[in-house]
């Protein structure tokens, strides 16, 4: 009950704070999975709606309804260069993405529920609850790599196109195409949900936080902060379950329970964009970014209020410094921008809670944090092309 109450009360902050996400559709529910492509955006469903799919040809003004027959859900959706597929407790189907007719695409794979699918160029990698299976864009069957998950079942994978990583009750890593896997070492308390494989690094999230792999290095480090905490178990850190990492270019997205992520560009924190309790899906197109929320229907916000265009960010570019740090009182924040222009500052704790906030238009403001605990601290200044941020101690 206490877990409920306190994420009522941060979903209710979050959704009051980050106005900009809009209820697109309520009435084909629940929508677990989504992708999107053009202007369309197509939503899956389980089984306990009328309608296996949701479907919308105008970056999600009006919707249809619409089923797959004998999908018995829909629990994953990719696009690809010219077709979609969709990932279901009866395997795989397929859909042209100019018209939507679906058929199976399952020869070769044995009966049984199908999570996920990773489109590489030609290739095409599928995952059950414990087998992941592999198939090229011109092959008349799958055949399977993996036949037993090397950590337990697998609750998600990725595929970069040379390295395959599967989160289960651990983390494992094959760089040959899963005759072989390498295992991270099991001191981790949660099983995995969620992994992505972002160039040199591997992200890899459980209900005890984010960790992050340097592939070249093999060094493993938590990266949790901005995460909202919802309590502390027998003395571990827990921040819900998390579904799904979105990549959207240099960018990743994170999405669970608390709701929708962004890590920062500058520094591996979190910022919540808003769009409070049980995410499931991430996807979006040029114009919009979507997500889902189960009962909660499907959302959508402008992509360019969460990705900045690289010829939108001036060579006047905010910076700042801080001064004393650390700290017992008072932190300055000193910014090189134009006097006058208005600049958003708050001050974050390692628990992702904002503390302070406030406007600034000099280029340099004091602030007073002589009230905070002892501890480690992230400013956040935020202007109209970037979010930037910086760590301070309070002694």
């Amino acid at each position: 009950m206490r877990k409920i109450i306190i994420l009522f009360f941060i979903c209710a902050a979050v959704l009051k704070a980050y106005p900009q996400w809009t209820l697109l559709s309520g009435n084909f529910k629940p929508n677990i999975s989504v992708t999107a492509f053009d202007s369309t955006v197509i939503s899956g469903a389980t089984s306990f709606g009328p309608f296996d799919l949701t479907v919308s040809y105008n970056n999600g003004v009006s919707w249809a309804g619409s089923n797959l027959f004998q999908s018995n859900g829909i629990v994953h959706l990719i696009t690809g260069d010219s077709l979609i597929y969709a990932s279901t407790p009866n395997g795989v189907y397929r859909s042209a993405k100019d018209n939507l007719n679906w058929s199976a695409y399952n020869e070769g794979l044995p009966n049984g529920q199908i999570r996920k699918i990773c489109l590489k160029d030609s290739v095409i990698l599928a995952a059950g609850n414990s087998s992941i299976y592999k198939r090229l864009a011109g092959d008349n069957t799958w055949t399977t790599l993996c036949e037993s998950s090397p950590v337990g079942g697998i609750y998600d994978f990725d595929f970069d196109g040379n390295r395959i990583v599967v989160a289960g009750n651990g983390i494992a890593e094959s760089v040959d195409m899963g005759l072989s896997w390498t295992l991270w070492p099991p001191a981790y308390v949660f099983e995995w949900n969620a992994v992505s494989i972002k160039g040199d690094t591997i992200i890899a999230a459980s209900k005890g936080g984010v960790y992050r792999k340097r592939i070249s290095n093999g060094n493993i480090s938590n990266v949790s902060t901005g995460l909202i905490e919802l309590w502390t178990p027998y003395g571990w850190d827990y921040f819900g379950e998390f579904e799904m990492f979105l990549r959207i270019g240099n960018n990743l997205f994170l999405c669970g329970e608390t709701g929708v992520y962004k890590l920062s560009e500058n520094s591996w924190f979190w910022d919540h964009t808003g769009l409070g309790s049980w995410t499931y899906a991430l996807a979006f197109n040029n114009e919009m970014f979507f997500a889902v929320k189960g009962y909660g229907g499907i959302w959508g916000r402008p992509i360019n209020q969460l990705i900045i265009n690289t010829n939108e960010i001036t060579a006047d570019q905010s910076s700042f410094s801080l001064y004393p740090n650390p700290t017992t009182d008072i932190i300055a924040i000193e910014t090189k921008c134009a006097d006058g222009k208005r600049i958003n500052l708050a001050i974050i704790n390692l628990n992702g809670q904002q503390l302070f906030q406030c406007q600034i238009t000099d280029p340099t403001a004091v602030v007073d944090v002589s009230a905070f605990p002892k501890g480690i601290y992230f400013i956040k200044i935020t202007d109209d092309t970037r979010v930037k941020t910086a760590k301070f101690v309070k002694q």
